[in-house]
């Protein structure tokens, strides 16, 4: 199957579940073969991760293991596509500058798209802390024969890296559930100030609730949501980080939420939830992705109807939330 042939069937909306994986997987599986990089989930073998100080960086293979989760990949692609179209229809003739951070060595959600669009449309900045990421691009560039495009590969950190333009289109996607462990948040904070005027930011929307779950999503209880991440919101939200004095951890301000009153309280735990909108109308809910799926709140072991429940996002090496019951407010 030729790339031209794996992009088509991600892009039609009315592929099966079992055409999408299909493309997907021969996607992979060429570019494993290119590579020389091979999936690998990675988790618990961080020795070849890269700690940063504002979050983990997964290694290479780890990164290609994305691919294998199936939907995220589609809609994230599919989103990607619609982004490029909405700016070639908004800014006719311009040569459109892409920022794709957090690349990985398949540079999955855009390197399929490319030969779709003539060299001079686009001019693209593949950004990944690993070089051996960048070095696989760069090898399946040479093989998909793409070296017409204006493609740089720059091996720097997402969470500092400042692009010598604007930008008209940046896409990121360097989190897990819950935007916990990795980057995102600081990626998308130090990014966002280098858009366009006219520009996109790649997820538009990312936000994390609070919700009392039951097993197998048998029962939901939102609670409210901790946190709307986007690119008109994260550089403001950056600066209003403190520093906790009691654990020297910079976190953002702190969001209060009342547990309701449930006869069925004992069987449900508290946990986060992650809605992201990719672009318009392609969106990945709860359950959908690996990256969707609920986090349980481990600070937490038991509430009762009328708690209130404190929710703190905390920066740094570790990204993460905190929640615990404030008992400053029984």
């Amino acid at each position: 199957m030729s790339l031209a042939a794996i992009r088509d069937v991600i892009l039609k909306e009315s592929s099966a579940t079992a055409q999408l994986q299909d493309a997907l997987d021969r996607y992979t599986q060429l570019a494993t073969q290119i590579t020389g990089i091979a999936p690998d989930p990675s988790f618990d073998a961080w020795a070849t991760d890269s700690f940063l100080d504002q979050g983990v960086a997964i290694n290479p293979q780890a990164a290609a293991h994305c691919a294998k989760d199936y939907h995220r990949s589609v809609v994230f692609i599919r989103g990607v596509h619609a982004a490029i179209e909405t700016l070639r229809h908004k800014l006719p003739g311009e040569t459109i500058r892409v920022l794709y951070a957090g690349s990985g060595p398949y540079a999955t959600l855009l390197l399929p798209l490319l030969d779709k669009y003539a060299p001079t449309e686009l001019d693209i900045c593949l950004l990944d802390i690993h070089q051996r990421s960048l070095d696989g691009v760069q090898a399946l560039i040479n093989h998909f024969g793409l070296d017409a495009f204006e493609l740089q590969l720059v091996c720097a950190d997402a969470t500092n890296y400042q692009h010598d333009s604007s930008l008209h289109l940046i896409i990121t996607e360097t989190m897990q559930k819950a935007l916990e462990q990795e980057p995102q948040f600081a990626v998308t904070a130090n990014l966002a100030t280098q858009l366009h005027s006219e520009g996109l930011f790649l997820p538009e929307t990312i936000e994390v609730t609070l919700a009392m779950a039951g097993l197998q999503q048998a029962q939901t209880v939102s609670l409210g949501p901790v946190l709307t991440l986007s690119a008109n919101s994260a550089p403001a939200l950056r600066n209003s980080a403190i520093c906790n004095q009691s654990s020297s951890t910079l976190e953002l301000p702190s969001v209060r939420l009342q547990v309701p009153a449930l006869d069925e309280a004992d069987d449900l735990e508290i946990a986060l939830f992650t809605n992201i909108q990719i672009f318009q109308n392609y969106w990945l809910h709860a359950y959908d992705a690996e990256i969707t799926l609920p986090q349980r709140c481990h600070d937490i072991s038991s509430v009762q109807g009328g708690d209130i429940i404190r929710v703190t996002y905390q920066l740094g090496s570790y990204p993460r939330f905190h929640c615990v019951v404030d008992t400053s407010s029984i």
